[in-house]
């Protein structure tokens, strides 16, 4: 708890650090200590720290120091939180190595930018929180192929010693990617729920040639290593146009355009579970085909659904 508050209070300087060179051409080491209340020591520490972070802080002369404005076109629009969460930011993805750098610079170089009246807005889901330190020893683990042990507290709590591979993102949640001993099945494991993690003194051997390929072809995390099942489902007029215009799933393929303006599309998959949710966002646009276990279990969810939906209306009107 106290380092968070330490960390908290450090970004926090920082930002404004970054919004007094932002206005200023160049700024004193001596200067940066009145304004806040801390030793020429820690002011070198942070600006050290914004250096390592990639901010362009060089020594303009003994105890002067300037930041290069050149890739800061438009940081007047931000405050000093935005400024502090940027340096988290960046602080953090210099710790990926490459090629996150780089992709993430050219996000941050689009981010400096960036002006108020651009007509554009992007959302993105809020995730789990995630705790740093453990972000920060699981990607050491990963970048020196080191066996991990933790406990995962999923339902079916349990211990897991695994090769960890890598660190991924879906709707919101973050997931572990590993070999569990044992069983050599590559697994995800939500990481809000591992506990306990050690670094193991054993190594393991590459992470597969194919992984990368896998994930990029997952819309979530159901991912599996082969994708031998096939979905076959009717999608109406009304919603045809959408799956026209882009896939909702990596494997999506448009097999048959019918007369009344519905279509016919088939997914591959190597588990029904990749799929369902994704299909259950157009009902009652879209229903299944094939196969027909899945069809009925879907039916099934479906009618529980619906008593279950019932009842609440039925035990509302009784209050």
């Amino acid at each position: 708890m106290i380092g968070q508050k330490n960390t908290h209070r450090r970004l926090m300087r920082v930002g404004q650090m970054l919004k007094l060179f932002l206005e200023k051409e160049r700024v004193t080491t001596a200067t940066l200590s009145r304004e806040f209340h801390t030793t020429p020591r820690t002011i070198q520490r942070d600006l050290s720290f914004l250096k390592q972070c990639g901010f362009p802080v060089s020594e303009a002369g003994p105890g002067v120091y300037r930041l290069d404005k050149d890739i800061f076109k438009n940081f007047e629009l931000f405050d000093e939180n935005e400024l502090a969460l940027i340096v988290a930011l960046k602080c953090a993805v210099s710790q990926l190595g490459q090629p996150f750098q780089k992709a993430a610079d050219e996000v941050f170089n689009r981010l400096y930018q960036a002006t108020a009246s651009q007509p554009i807005y992007i959302h993105v889901d809020e995730s789990v929180p995630l705790d740093a330190r453990l972000m920060s020893r699981l990607l050491k683990a990963i970048r020196n192929k080191r066996r991990v042990s933790f406990h995962y507290a999923s339902v079916n709590s349990h211990p897991a010693t695994v090769s960890p591979y890598k660190i991924v993102h879906y709707d919101g949640f973050w997931y572990l990617v590993a070999k569990e001993d044992g069983t050599g099945i590559i697994k995800r494991y939500a990481m809000d729920k591992l506990k306990e993690l050690k670094m193991l003194p054993t190594n393991y051997a590459a992470a597969p040639k194919d992984l990368d390929e896998l994930l990029r072809q997952s819309a979530n995390i159901w991912f599996c290593e082969e994708r031998n099942l096939e979905v076959v489902i009717e999608v109406n007029k009304k919603a045809a146009d959408y799956f026209k215009r882009r896939k909702i799933f990596p494997t999506q393929e448009l097999r048959k355009e019918k007369p009344d303006g519905s279509l016919i599309v088939i997914f591959k998959v190597g588990n029904y579970e990749e799929i369902r949710d994704i299909l259950k966002a157009w009902l009652p646009n879209a229903r299944i085909l094939n196969p027909e276990n899945m069809k009925k279990s879907f039916a099934a969810e479906l009618r529980n659904w619906l008593l279950w939906q019932e009842s609440s209306i039925v035990n509302h009107q009784a209050t």
